[in-house]
């Protein structure tokens, strides 16, 4: 069956685009209509009663639903990062944005998500939640059940209308460690956070995994921020340091952040201690902000393609929502390790 995206790639137009000249929008330059209605007529396209009927009941919007604690998630770099590639797609199709934070307050429930489907807010949504893969599962698994259109990031997800976007977060992580092993480092220590999230789950399975690929079993060392912030980060350095010395066992010769906002954080306690990075420490962060090459040292890392991710699901969700739904139904983007003179 011919959908409206088969028209748009012949007319070489977005489908917002056919949509317009389907419904007769004043918006269309005459010859980009001219070269729409030809493609209609080459591919003998006729839109679906049902289809329309729906689109006129449609909002045109996707959702950004994130469970984030922090309630500054907004400001939060990936979160921007991840949103900017959404307002991409989505203005690109001419659809709207609605961000949305669940109150989370530990026992979240699928009505929470729900709600702005339910209300004809939007007709799809981008989710996050933070915490483990595990503990929101039975929310995912009721989304699935009231039959509405999500793509999850960073976790893997099965249904009719349920799509997952992720990056290779274990395999960043990997490259980042084996890095730090092949440059004669067998004392490496892993900072994360209490507030944990799927993809840092993952990272961490990458730093073990290259540890014990490497015989450091038993040099794996976890150091946990109260959260994801530069503040907290300083505290899980701080609090590695201080452990170190009352074991009275040498301080990590690198560190692995599970974010840059943590390394960041790490770096300034070591400047505070005299240790200079890399000469005493390296420090390798994970997700390549901006400001990752802006800080002194500029900052070894693992660049994340967060902007993509957010793009690429608005992309998987309006193509569902317009007819075309695709057949991958998870997507995994590459990460890359950027090295800088941090570590």
């Amino acid at each position: 069956m011919t959908t409206i995206w088969d028209v748009a790639r012949e007319a070489g137009v977005s489908p917002s685009t056919v949509s317009n000249v389907i419904h007769g929008r004043p918006v269309v330059k005459p010859d980009t209509r001219q070269r729409v209605l030809e493609a209609i007529e080459k591919l003998n396209f006729h839109p679906s009663r049902v289809a329309q009927g729906l689109r006129q009941q449609s909002s045109r919007a996707v959702g950004f639903l994130v469970l984030d604690p922090n309630p500054r998630w907004p400001t939060d770099p990936l979160h921007a990062e991840v949103l900017a590639g959404m307002s991409e797609a989505a203005t690109e199709h001419d659809y709207s944005l609605l961000l949305d934070r669940p109150s989370g307050n530990g026992c979240l429930t699928a009505r929470e998500l729900l709600q702005p489907f339910r209300s004809g807010q939007i007709d799809a949504a981008v989710v996050a939640l933070a915490g483990t893969s595990a503990s929101h599962q039975h929310v995912l698994e009721e989304l699935n059940r009231a039959d509405v259109l999500f793509a999850v990031l960073e976790r893997e997800i099965e249904g009719r209308c349920a799509y997952s976007v992720m990056s290779a977060n274990a395999d960043g992580a990997r490259a980042a460690t084996q890095k730090l092993i092949g440059d004669g480092h067998e004392q490496i220590a892993f900072l994360d956070s209490e507030q944990m999230w799927p993809a840092i789950e993952l990272r961490l399975s990458g730093y073990r995994r290259a540890m014990h690929e490497a015989g450091l079993g038993d040099h794996i060392l976890i150091s946990s921020s109260p959260d994801w912030t530069s503040t907290g980060g300083a505290t899980a350095m701080r609090n590695l340091l201080e452990r170190c010395d009352r074991e009275g066992r040498p301080y990590p010769t690198a560190i692995l952040a599970g974010n840059d906002v943590l390394a960041v954080g790490a770096m300034h306690v070591l400047r505070e201690r005299g240790l200079c990075v890399p000469a005493n420490i390296a420090v390798i962060g994970f997700d390549d902000f901006e400001f990752a090459r802006y800080v002194d040292p500029p900052l070894t890392t693992v660049r994340l393609p967060a902007h993509e991710m957010g793009k690429r699901a608005v992309e998987m969700l309006i193509r569902h929502i317009e007819g075309d739904p695709p057949t991958q139904r998870k997507l995994v983007l590459p990460t890359e390790l950027v090295v800088r003179q941090s570590g």
